[in-house]
């Protein structure tokens, strides 16, 4: 029996039949889950010649509401597709969901934690005014704000550096307020941060007071694979042996 044709569908069925087939063919981010539906077969270039057939016909007809609800689908490959194909009903959303796989939290949860990046601190009270535990939580979250520019970006480009540069700033006044305190040690226990920019951060600020540790941390990120952090770790890492910090690393450190 030959497929019906799309414009001869309800809503329902078009909704259906699209989660049907984002499961089956699975997102372009995971090929690591069911690697089976991804082989080139006449079955799989069908399906999607089906679901190229269904989307602008859900364009057309399913509401905007319906469409970018599919972005927050309890199944990931269904969000995904969706995310991927119907971003220009909800840009901001299409963006949060990709990033939300990325870093395994929901679609709601990275939207917030991008807007939550792209909003600046407080003024008051000012860093001076600040106790050093006060300094050392707006550390945390400004490394926090800083890992999440990479999905601040606009259009095709993830990364909002100028943003991050902006963060990162912000990153250097803080530990300049600790450091001025005699407190950066207060921020050792950050370098088993979850969180990569943060242990990266953490061990630029105690590389002084604490080499071995903070360089064996840095040494980690830059192996990590990380797309953005790995670079900025090498980088420091040259930097503190050129200025004797750290001693040389062997070729296999490097």
């Amino acid at each position: 029996m030959s497929a019906r044709d799309v414009a001869d569908m309800t809503v329902p069925e078009l909704i259906d039949e699209f989660r049907q087939l984002a499961d089956a063919l699975g997102s372009a981010w995971d090929f690591r889950k069911r690697p089976e539906r991804y082989r080139r077969t006449p079955e799989r270039a069908a399906r999607l010649a089906r679901i190229n057939a269904l989307i602008p016909e859900m364009e057309r007809r399913v509401p905007a509401g319906t469409l970018a609800a599919l972005m927050e689908d309890p199944e990931e490959d269904v969000r995904l597709w969706a995310a991927m194909r119907f971003c220009a009903i909800d840009d901001e959303l299409s963006n949060a969901t990709i990033a939300g796989f990325c870093e395994k939290v929901s679609p709601r949860e990275a939207l917030a934690l991008i807007e939550h990046a792209r909003a600046p601190p407080p003024g008051r009270p000012t860093l001076a005014q600040m106790s050093v535990d006060d300094l050392v939580a707006r550390f945390s979250d400004a490394c926090l704000r800083e890992f999440w520019t990479r999905h601040c970006g606009r259009g095709r480009i993830p990364l909002d550096i100028e943003l991050c540069n902006t963060i990162d700033g912000e990153v250097e006044e803080i530990v300049a307020e600790l450091r001025c305190r005699g407190a950066c040690d207060r921020l050792l226990p950050l370098l088993d941060s979850p969180n990569i920019t943060t242990r990266a951060e953490a061990a630029r600020a105690t590389i002084r007071i604490a080499p071995e540790r903070a360089a064996k941390a840095l040494e980690a990120v830059s192996k990590s694979g990380d797309s953005w952090e790995l670079g900025r770790a090498g980088q420091s890492l040259r930097s503190y042996e050129e200025e004797g910090v750290i001693p040389p690393r062997t070729p296999s450190q490097s």
